[in-house]
């Protein structure tokens, strides 16, 4: 288990300080793949440079298995930093080395046992599906095959711990998801805990068990993957995980629904229509897969005179609803005010039988609005 108590870091001249990461307590459990996602500037690589003793926090400390990891002499830390493997983005790899021998240098450096080194060169390289490229060198591999190299060198002392800033973000789409399919594999075998750094939900999603979400230098939200995929607490989540479900339409104000292989969608919403007497629209739906399970979102208009008990016979099935407003706005000839919106909102779904003509200018800067029904 590796705890961060009170960890900041604040950079400082003589004249200005700049706070990259605000007092932080995180919580790693042993066996589990963390997923860490922020934009450029969070704060996601900072942390995980103290976390691996790369940098020392201005406050707090990193405790390894309950050890202080500063309160250690220098060398101390480095060797509790052979339990914590590092994948980088851009591989850091020796280039004047072969695949064989980057390996060999971490075994070196670690400390392995000199007669067992060869024997466990050829296990990692089976391991991360390199058999039969020990002698290529960097230039000579792909950039597949180069993460794969990294891969193996960071698993060489069998660490406890593996940290991954960014590990896929210099791959294609389809070597990316190589990667996360072999690390799914690596954890599965060696039960190795994996902290992984992106700024892709996407990439999240098929991997990591637990997500925590940064910005500016904070950590704003701690789920679980489906519960961060069901239930976003955040307005910057809720923005993260809609990337991935929804196309924004123009001006629509539409209900989305949100359900799991426990509770088909499509059955519910069917007895919804026929006892409620409702009208549904389907603008849309996405399915998305985390880890094992399919989750689903449909994005419907609902109108008809038992709307709110239509609504509350969706959520005691356990769907999460939201609603949710898209609005186009010319903010050079016209502002739109709160009033607009309660006033379109009001006669679209307040009003039965009457439609505001809606005063807002196409092709110009989008607004999206977000309201929650609960």
């Amino acid at each position: 288990m590796i705890q961060l108590k009170n960890i900041s870091k604040i950079y400082s001249n003589k004249n200005t300080s700049m706070t990259i990461l605000h007092p932080t307590y995180l919580t790693i459990n042993d066996g589990e793949i963390l997923g860490i996602v922020g934009k450029s500037g969070a704060g996601k690589s900072t942390l995980i440079r103290i976390i691996n003793g790369l940098i020392r926090p201005t406050t707090g400390d990193v405790f390894v298995d309950g050890v202080s990891m500063f309160s250690l002499k220098q060398k101390d830390i480095n060797r509790m930093r052979h339990s914590i493997g590092m994948i980088f983005q851009h591989f850091n790899l020796l280039h004047s080395m072969n695949a064989y021998d980057n390996i060999k240098l971490a075994l070196t450096i670690g400390y392995y046992r000199k007669e067992d080194i060869n024997d466990r060169i050829y296990e990692l390289l089976g391991l991360v599906g390199l058999t039969g490229k020990e002698s290529r060198y960097p230039s000579q591999l792909s950039g597949g095959e180069k993460q794969r190299l990294g891969i193996a060198r960071a698993l060489a002392n069998r660490p406890k711990y593996l940290l991954c800033d960014e590990a896929t973000s210099a791959l294609d789409q389809e070597t990316a998801n190589e990667i996360i399919q072999l690390l799914k594999d690596i954890q599965h075998k060696t039960q190795v805990t994996i902290v992984f750094i992106s700024h892709q939900m996407d990439v999240i999603k098929d991997l990591c068990t637990r997500v925590i979400i940064m910005d500016n230098g904070e950590i704003i939200e701690d789920q679980p993957i489906k519960a961060m995929f069901t239930h976003p607490v955040h307005p910057k989540t809720k923005v993260l995980v809609h990337s991935l479900t929804y196309e924004k339409p123009n001006d629509v104000i539409a209900y989305e629904l949100i359900y799991d292989q426990k509770n088909s969608g499509e059955a519910i919403l069917s007895n919804m229509i026929k006892t409620y007497h409702v009208d549904v629209n389907i603008l849309f739906a996405k399915t998305l897969k985390i880890q094992e399970e399919w989750i689903g979102y449909l994005y419907v208009e609902i109108h008809g005179d038992d709307l709110k008990k239509a609504i509350q016979y969706l959520k005691d099935q356990r769907i999460e609803v939201s609603l949710y407003a898209w609005c186009t706005c010319n903010w050079t000839l016209f502002r739109c005010t709160i009033w607009d919106l309660i006033s379109c909102i009001w006669h679209r779904y307040l009003r039965p039988g009457y439609r505001l003509y809606h005063r807002f200018y196409p092709l110009c800067n989008r607004t999206e609005i977000t309201f929650s029904t609960s």
